[in-house]
């Protein structure tokens, strides 16, 4: 018994070797250079907040770090998460067109290698500065580098609407609504996600996520790589790849729908795709004076023959030219008496709107024989023209602002798809069968089959629609082509984007 109890008494001693050692044992090994005040990481970061930042990421992090937010990097006993991966997409930001120093990776390099290799001073190298410098930057970098690449680093609806002055006086600024794409931008609740990723060690799958999605952003991106590129012809690159960067809040970047249209304004072309399905054509676009807007929207109908309401601005030119409003088929709509002929049109009334000039449809409509229908705020649409040999020349800045099209026909059909045979007849014959308007003087006048006859047919299912600026972007042999700057856009872009190429 006396021989067990001594037996269990020695092993309870040699279980606690260490009882008689506490915090203060080794406080005569500490080294106090080394030691990391939490509060003077603080206290340094309050301080370079102070200092810069504009962007919506730079002021999310002083928010964060001002009110006491907590940090994400450090703790007093030094790194919790290891920057190596977020490092290495930061020193690639060069493949996407960015310069690298928005994320300064050799200053965060070169504070990890302190921290590893313990190398602090007393100055600006002191342990406290040292992690305040990687904490601060890391998340800025972090946030920065994901919405940039997420989102875009220009706001092209406030970009685009700040570039022509539409009045200007003493008491305000106005300008020309040029753009409406309606884009993703970053906001807090972004950037918090980016921060909780940064907790979660799941930075990485975030950089992933981020990375610009579709072929065309990919495409561009291999060009960019080309050893062949002049300074200029680089920029270029780079604000097509910020162009793709923008993601509409309408519809997703159109390479990753199955089935859409894009009109480009520097190619003066449109493109329509249904899967495997590919159909170009030429356009018209708007004049320097009458810019055709950027936007993204849905096709939902095709209107035939349609009725053109003549706008102000060319209308004020036809009242009084009797012979020729008869000639075009042109008549008055009065808002008290209806619909009156072309000598009833009053120019005063016209310009108060009381009377509208009207065009009817039918072959010598301006606006052709069909009109594609979307949804925007700038009356403007995809049409047919009465005047197609416009459409050879090379320069087609030649409208008020809509898309006129070299093939409508081939348009309407393309959206019809397959299975509407009856219907495609329908479009077929009303866009073809050569009736005249009320006013003309032909005297023997056609026989029509109303059978056939169709005026509006819903586009199923409804496409998405983009009106877009790509100086660098797809011939219709599938490659790559640089096409003119029609619009000066990209060279105000380019200028707008210095900070960050």
């Amino acid at each position: 018994m006396f021989v067990g109890m001594m037996a269990l008494l020695s092993c309870q001693k040699s279980a606690r070797p260490y009882e008689h050692i506490s915090d203060n044992t080794f406080s005569s090994l500490r080294v106090e250079h080394f030691r990391i005040d939490t509060a003077e990481v603080r206290a340094e970061i309050l301080r370079m907040t102070g200092k810069e930042g504009v962007l919506p990421a730079d002021r999310y992090c002083k928010k964060h770090y001002r009110n006491g937010g907590a940090l994400l990097w450090i703790d007093r006993m030094g790194l919790l998460h290891n920057p190596d991966i977020l490092l290495q997409y930061l020193k690639q930001a060069e493949q996407h067109g960015i310069n690298t120093r928005q994320f300064w990776p050799e200053q965060i390099t070169a504070d990890l290698e302190r921290v590893r290799q313990l190398q602090f001073d007393d100055g600006e190298h002191s342990p406290g500065k040292v992690l305040a410098r990687l904490e601060y930057l890391l998340t800025r970098a972090s946030i920065r580098y994901s919405a940039g690449l997420n989102f875009g680093f220009v706001n092209p609806d406030h970009f685009f609407n700040r570039i022509e002055l539409r009045e200007d006086d003493s008491t305000h600024t106005k300008y020309k609504s040029l753009c409406y794409l309606k884009v993703k931008r970053p906001n807090d609740s972004f950037n918090q996600r980016v921060m909780n990723a940064i907790v979660s060690d799941s930075l990485n799958l975030l950089l992933q996520e981020v990375q610009p999605k579709g072929r065309f952003y990919r495409d561009l991106a291999e060009r960019l790589q080309s050893a062949h590129l002049t300074a200029n012809e680089r920029k270029i690159l780079v604000c097509n790849m910020e162009k793709c960067r923008w993601q509409s809040t309408v519809h997703p970047l159109f390479d990753q729908c199955q089935r859409y249209v894009v009109v480009n304004i520097p190619s003066y072309s449109l493109r329509a795709v249904d899967g495997d399905k590919v159909l170009n054509m030429r356009v018209g676009c708007g004049t320097l004076d009458h810019k055709s807007p950027l936007l993204v929207s849905t096709l939902t109908r095709m209107d035939i023959n349609p009725q053109w309401i003549i706008p102000k601005s060319i209308a004020k030119g036809y009242v009084g030219r009797v012979g020729y409003m008869h000639q075009q088929g042109i008549f008055v709509l009065d808002k008290k008496q209806g619909k009156l002929s072309a000598e009833h049109a009053s120019y005063q009334k016209v310009m108060d709107g009381e009377q509208y000039l009207v065009q009817a449809g039918g072959p010598k409509n301006s606006l052709g024989r069909i009109v594609f229908r979307f949804d925007n705020h700038f009356s403007v649409y995809l049409h047919d023209t009465s005047s197609p040999w416009l459409l050879q020349r090379s320069n087609r800045a030649l409208s008020h602002g809509c898309i006129r099209l070299e093939k409508p026909l081939e348009l309407a059909l393309f959206l019809l798809g397959p299975g509407q045979d009856a219907m495609a007849d329908k479009i077929t014959y009303s866009m073809t069968m050569d009736f005249v308007n009320d006013n003309d003087s032909v005297k023997v006048k056609p026989k029509i089959d109303k059978k056939r006859i169709v005026n509006t047919v819903p586009v199923k299912p409804s496409t998405p629609l983009w009106i877009a600026y790509y100086t660098v972007y797809y011939d219709n042999n599938n490659q790559l082509v640089s096409y003119p700057d029609v619009y000066g856009y990209d060279q105000q872009l380019i200028e707008h984007m210095a900070p960050y190429i």
